[in-house]
C-alpha cells in the first residue's frame, strides 16, 4: 500500500473513532440527564414475562400469570425478589388450557383464578379465553401448592354470546368473592356484570353461595372487578358507566355494599383507567391510566385496542384526590424508559404498603415482551403530595407515542 493510501486509511479510521466517541459522549449525557420521579425511589425488574398479580400478606408470596411453552397461560407463585418460581396449574387435576388472573385468599392457603373450559376449542376460541378476556372461562380454586383443585362456577361453553369471568378478588375477611362476569354479546365487548358471593369453606369443600349481581351506572356494558376496601364495605372496579362512554374510556368507581352509594374516582371520559387496588391501609389507590396520551380510537375495532393503548401507573388518595403519575416507561427523558410503546397493566401493593409490583407489556422490535417490575415508593413525598392535593391538571402532560406493533396480551 502506498504512503498516501495509508494516510487516507488512517484518517478514515480516525473519523470513525471520533464519530463513535462523539456518539458515546452524547449517549452518556442523555443518560445522565434523564429525569427521576421524586415519588419513586427505585424501579427494578424482578421477572421477565408475567401479568395479573397479587401479593399475599400472610405468606409474602406473589401470585402471577405467565404464558407457558404450550402457548397457554398458567398460574405461578414466587418470592418478591422473583426467586423460587413455582407453577401451580401444571399439576394433576388442574385445568389444561388458559389459567390466570390469580388472587390470594387472605389466609394464604388458597388461590382463586380463571380457567378456560376444556371443551372450548379452536385458535380463535383460545384467543378470547386469554386471562383478562375470559370468554368461555370459569372460576377455579387451588391450594397454595397446587395439590388440589375445585371448580367454583359452571358457565357452559358457547360459540355465540359467550359467557365468561375475569379478575376474581377475595374480601379481606375471606368471606366474600368478587368477580366480573360476561352475560352475552351486546356492546363492543359484550354485556358484563359484577358479582359477589359468599365463599364457603367447610368439610364439604369450598363453594360459592348467595350470589348477588350488580350493574351500577347509567350504561350497562363493561365492568371489571378490582377488589374490596380494607373494611370490605366498598368494592372498587372500572367500567364505562356514563351514557355514550366507549369501552376505551374506562373510569374507576367505588360502590358501597351497604348503602348502594356510587362514587366516580376518575372523571376522564375518553381516558383508559383500570386495574385499581387499595393500599393495605386504605389511604391510597394504585391504578393504570392512559391520561396524558392522545390516542386516536377512531380506527380501532373490538380488541384491536391492544395496538393503540399506552398507559402508566398512577396513585391517588382513596377519595380520588392527589392524583400522581408514578412511572414514565413511555417517556425517553426518564430513567425507566423502555424504548418502545409500553402498557402498564395490573399491579399489587406490598404488605407494608411501601412497594408496588406491576406488570408491563411492551414491543421488543422483534415481537411482544412483558416483565414484572418492583417499584419502591418515596412515602415522604407521597405524604407531601397528599397535603398539597396534587391534581391531574397540575401534572406535566407527556407527548403522544406513535403506535407500535402489538405487545403481549396483558389484560
Amino acid at each position: 500500500m502506498s504512503s498516501s493510501s495509508q494516510k487516507i486509511a488512517f484518517l478514515a479510521f480516525l473519523v470513525v473513532v471520533m464519530a463513535l466517541f462523539g456518539a458515546l459522549v452524547i449517549r452518556n449525557r442523555i443518560l445522565k440527564a434523564r429525569k427521576t420521579n421524586p415519588a419513586v425511589l427505585s424501579i427494578i425488574t424482578i421477572k421477565e414475562n408475567g401479568k395479573s398479580l397479587d401479593w399475599c400478606a400472610a405468606n409474602n408470596l406473589i401470585a402471577f400469570g405467565k404464558k407457558g411453552p404450550d402457548g397457554y397461560y398458567d398460574v405461578y407463585i414466587m418470592k418478591p425478589d422473583g426467586s423460587d418460581e413455582i407453577c401451580l396449574t401444571d399439576k394433576p387435576g388442574a385445568p389444561k388450557k388458559h389459567n390466570g388472573n390469580p388472587a390470594w385468599h387472605p389466609s394464604g392457603e388458597y388461590i382463586v383464578f380463571t380457567a378456560q373450559n376444556e371443551d372450548a376449542e379452536g385458535h380463535l376460541v383460545d384467543e378470547y379465553a386469554i386471562p383478562g378476556r375470559g370468554f368461555n372461562c370459569n372460576l377455579w380454586l387451588t391450594t397454595k401448592d397446587g395439590s388440589k383443585f375445585w371448580q367454583l362456577t359452571l358457565l357452559p361453553t358457547k360459540k355465540v354470546n359467550q359467557k365468561g369471568v375475569i379478575h376474581p378478588q377475595f374480601s379481606h375477611d375471606g368471606k366474600k368473592l368478587l368477580w366480573a362476569e360476561r352475560l352475552g354479546g351486546d356492546g363492543l365487548w359484550g354485556e358484563w356484570v359484577l358479582k359477589i358471593a359468599d365463599f364457603v369453606l367447610d368439610e364439604n369443600g369450598p363453594r360459592l353461595e348467595n350470589i348477588t349481581t350488580y350493574q351500577p351506572g347509567d350504561q350497562h356494558l363493561f365492568y371489571e372487578s378490582h377488589g374490596f376496601s380494607p373494611d370490605d364495605s366498598w368494592i372498587i372496579f372500572s367500567g364505562n358507566l356514563e351514557e355514550g362512554q366507549i369501552e376505551y374510556g374506562l373510569d374507576i368507581y367505588i360502590l358501597n355494599l351497604v348503602t348502594g352509594e356510587l362514587k366516580r374516582l376518575t372523571n376522564t371520559f375518553y381516558d383508559w383507567d383500570e386495574h385499581a387496588h387499595y393500599s393495605p391501609d386504605g389511604d391510597w389507590i394504585a391504578w393504570m391510566s392512559s391520561t396524558g396520551f392522545e390516542i386516536d380510537w377512531s380506527s380501532c375495532k373490538g380488541y384491536d385496542w391492544r395496538k393503540y393503548l399506552i398507559t402508566e401507573l398512577w396513585v391517588m388518595k382513596s377519595d380520588g384526590t392527589a392524583k400522581l403519575q408514578l412511572t414514565h416507561f413511555n417517556d425517553p427523558t426518564y430513567e425507566e424508559y423502555i424504548g418502545s410503546r409500553a402498557i402498564v397493566s395490573d399491579s399489587a401493593w406490598s404488605p407494608d404498603g411501601k412497594k408496588i409490583v406491576a406488570a408491563v407489556a411492551y414491543d421488543t422490535g422483534q415481537g411482544a415482551g412483558s416483565k414484572i417490575v418492583m417499584i419502591e415508593l418515596n412515602m415522604d413525598f407521597l405524604e407531601k403530595a397528599e397535603k398539597n392535593l396534587i391534581q391531574v391538571s397540575d401534572l406535566q402532560k407527556v407527548g403522544n407515542i406513535p403506535n407500535a406493533s402489538e405487545p403481549e396480551h396483558f389484560e
